[in-house]
């Protein structure tokens, strides 16, 4: 993805995807004016166009060719639309390498272009879609002026944050956590739900005045209420009613269904009249690209970004429907225990796990208490991840057995470029701690947590390497794998 400036054709930001991709740094991109990348002639002319036009320019989806270093030709779907970026009127382009994939070739955050540039176009589909529909009620004399252009300053601003989010890699490396009472992020929504539901829906909301906080994105849970909001409003066409509640919720046992742990959560119910669902399009919601509508309406990746959401907040989702009863989102997030003081660190953890259960536990714990996670279920990925990422690796928790390279001798290799890593170690063997790989002259031995382990122990054995806390005491729960 990149941001091209208007004026001046020159491009002022990119992600680290697209470093990769044009194999260049940010400098070197930076010098590139967009016609030197854009073939052939003609579509240099339009895309000069489209910059000329600054932020009259509209959307566009297009095909196109773009030349690497190397003069290759790669054949890519383009997207772009106008925005604001540091008060400058420029434009935003995502890309998606159409090139057929060479497996095991391709650098593993390659594969979430597709996704994130798709994910982008929908969600800055429903926010144009709020402008528009405000644009006409002003035209039309209905409603209070200020407060309409008042909704559509609040609307754009939510753009600029979308994209600002997005152009970190894979659009999940950002989430700017902290603690949150989500029923001040859904009120803040309402004259925005109201706009894009329309005259025919009825939107409902009830709230418990007494929810507990919780640790998330608020930028992130407007974008997810939106999302649902639009399904909501495309199964009732002839109207009908949206009904929003938050609970506080204690789950006695774990949810397999959920991937929750017993404790305590907020929980989010979102609920339509509208046609409903078949069970096997229930099945198939959350599945990138999966959608019953035409693909020049919707990009099938709503719901899969709503799924997306809520995993990042360390949550679960579940989906009932059936035809001609409406449908239903329960959705639970870990609550922030009372008196709660969350440290925002920010750090970013590379976890390799091969098993999938396991990884998705730990990342999940992890990700709602605040650390940035990439989560890996081989050598090969990581070490991928550990040489191209362009800021700092905090931390690394590595299982000592991997399928393809020793866990130790992965972070050997990591810390070749990057000295200041931690390390964790799993193992499900006793005594592995002795069999791993001495640690460099001064660095201190890593811990390494022997399976099962407790997440209470997980989380002590991240306190004491990274020197910070993590809040809220946690149910034992062994982790195994």
């Amino acid at each position: 993805m990149f941001v091209v400036d208007c004026e001046t054709r020159r491009v002022t930001e990119a992600n680290p995807a697209a470093l990769v991709k044009y194999q260049m740094t940010l400098e070197e991109l930076r010098s590139q004016g967009v016609g030197d990348m854009v073939l052939p002639p003609e579509r240099r002319i339009e895309v000069g166009k489209l910059l000329d036009a600054k932020l009259d320019g509209p959307p566009v989806d297009t095909y196109s060719e773009h030349i690497l270093p190397d003069r290759t030709l790669l054949p890519v779907e383009v997207r772009s639309f106008p925005l604001l970026w540091n008060d400058r009127p420029s434009r935003f382009f995502m890309i998606r390498d159409l090139l057929p994939r060479a497996t095991g070739t391709r650098d593993p955050r390659l594969d979430l272009t597709g996704q994130v540039s798709g994910s982008v176009a929908h969600d800055f589909n429903n926010l144009l879609t709020v402008i528009l529909a405000v644009a006409e009620q002003l035209q039309e004399g209905e409603g209070d002026p200020e407060q309409k252009i008042s909704l559509i300053a609040k609307t754009v601003r939510s753009a600029q944050e979308l994209a600002r989010q997005r152009l970190s890699l894979g659009g999940s490396l950002v989430a700017r956590r902290e603690r949150l009472d989500l029923n001040d992020v859904l009120n803040e929504q309402a004259d925005t739900l109201r706009v894009l539901l329309g005259k025919h829906v009825d939107l409902r909301m009830d709230f418990n005045t007494d929810l507990c906080p919780v640790f998330a994105d608020a930028a992130q849970w407007r974008e997810l209420v939106l999302n649902l909001a639009v399904n909501a409003h495309d199964a009732m066409p002839e109207g009908g009613k949206l009904i929003i509640s938050t609970h506080n919720e204690s789950l006695k046992s774990d949810d397999s269904e959920l991937g929750l742990a017993r404790g305590s959560y907020v929980h989010l119910v979102v609920q339509d009249t509208g046609h409903g669902m078949s069970e096997e399009t229930r099945l198939q919601a959350f599945k990138p690209y999966f959608t019953t509508k035409s693909r020049t309406r919707n990009t099938g990746l709503g719901l899969a970004s709503v799924l997306s959401v809520v995993q990042q907040s360390g949550g679960g989702i579940r989906l009932t429907s059936a035809p001609g009863e409406g449908t239903r989102f329960d959705i639970f997030i870990p609550a922030l225990p009372e008196g709660a003081e969350v440290a925002l660190q920010h750090s970013l953890v590379l976890l390799v796990e091969d098993s999938d259960e396991l990884r998705k536990m730990i990342q999940d714990f992890l990700a709602a208490r605040g650390y940035e996670v990439i989560a890996c279920g081989s050598a090969e990925v990581a070490l991928k991840w550990a040489r191209t990422l362009t800021r700092g690796l905090d931390l690394v928790i590595c299982d000592l057995i991997l399928p393809d390279l020793p866990g130790d001798m992965l972070v050997e290799q990591i810390r070749e470029q990057r000295h200041e890593t931690k390390v964790i170690f799993m193992s499900g063997q006793q005594g592995a701690a002795d069999l791993i790989l001495p640690s460099p002259p001064g660095v201190a031995p890593p811990v390494c947590l022997e399976k099962p382990f407790s997440l209470n122990q997980l989380a002590a054995a991240v306190a004491e390497t990274l020197g910070t806390a993590i809040s809220g005491k946690v149910d034992s729960i062994s982790a195994t794998g």
